[in-house]
């Protein structure tokens, strides 16, 4: 009885332990926020609430000067080569590439607002840029 009870224990014991070394299931959702300082001298908070599937990004909440924006990331061919960049209601955010593990070590770059503006007699899409040279806060 007490052979059955210890080889018992130790299967659950190596159940458990395997558990835990087992890589994220690429299916799971996760968050992180990330703080950045923008602008030459850091003096315009933004703040990032990132959306994960595995390891990969798939949205940010960007919150800045007390507006939320939804942005989802653009995936088509090129847009991820050197970095980031999540797209939606008129907005823009670009980061240097990262990953779940490092996201709160990578840096932004800018935060856009698409508009329009009349250039020689014609309407023209420009970015307004809102915030750029963003750091991860300390």
């Amino acid at each position: 009885m007490k052979r059955k009870l210890i080889a018992l224990s130790g299967v659950v014991l190596c159940g458990a332990l395997a558990a835990c070394g087992t890589p994220k299931d690429a299916q799971e959702l996760s968050q992180k926020t990330v703080e950045y300082r923008c602008g030459a001298s850091g003096e315009q908070p933004l703040s990032v609430q990132y959306t994960f599937q595995g390891g990969e990004p798939l949205a940010a909440k960007v919150v800045y000067n007390n507006t939320a924006v939804d942005l989802t990331r653009t995936t088509s061919s090129n847009t991820d080569m050197t970095g980031n960049t999540f797209k939606g209601n008129g907005y823009a955010w670009t980061t240097d590439k990262f990953t779940l593990e490092n996201v709160d070590t990578v840096n932004g770059n800018m935060f856009t607002q698409e508009s329009t503006q009349v250039v020689n007699g014609q309407n023209a899409a420009v970015s307004n840029i809102l915030a750029k040279d963003c750091k991860v806060g300390s």
